[in-house]
């Protein structure tokens, strides 16, 4: 396949991944944007990769050491992608009680936001010349990805909880009344 074809593979999927869950659930909802997500930056990603793939004057002129920050740093993508998933599956696979939430959404934290920032830092030393115009900004933006899902939780981590009256409003709210 050509760069040009998974670009637009990532238009295809940037349209009919929410068709597909809105014609199939009734509703896009977050597990559908997240897939969304997904599946437009994992095209994106072939396309740039296939892109500057043979333009070998894009590539970093630093050689890999071979130490232990190119090996936390071989992670980055994994934690990138995997990171939010294992911290969503940390919050409804753990209870989360009046006790306990604060480790459960820290672990999430940690999972979505904390180890993709902690494993793309020995990632800038290849940052260098020609190819800091293509790794710079794809080190930010795939590393801004999984942080961004962690908002919501570290706000909620930050305020604390708080205990309210619940108001049915009518609408689906996730809890069944009587």
């Amino acid at each position: 396949m050509t760069a040009g074809q998974f670009a637009l593979g990532a238009v295809q999927s940037a349209v009919f991944i929410p068709l597909i869950f809105k014609f199939r659930f009734g509703v896009v909802g977050d597990m559908g944007w997240g897939t969304t997500v997904f599946f437009v930056a994992y095209c994106l990603l072939a396309a740039v990769g296939l892109f500057f793939g043979p333009r070998t004057e894009f590539h970093t002129t630093v050689t890999p050491r071979g130490d232990w920050r190119d090996k936390v740093g071989g992670f980055w993508l994994v934690a990138c992608t995997f990171g939010p998933f294992l911290g969503w599956v940390a919050t409804n696979v753990l209870p989360v009680t009046a006790d306990s939430w604060r480790w459960v959404y820290g672990l999430r934290v940690f999972l979505a936001a904390g180890l993709p920032l902690i494993t793309a830092i020995p990632l800038t030393r290849y940052v260098r010349g020609k190819a800091a115009w293509v790794s710079l900004p794809m080190l930010i933006l795939i590393t801004l990805l999984p942080v961004s899902s962690a908002f919501s939780v570290s706000r909620d981590l930050r305020d604390g909880a708080r205990q309210g009256l619940l108001v049915h409003t009518g609408r689906r709210i996730g809890v069944e009344l009587p």
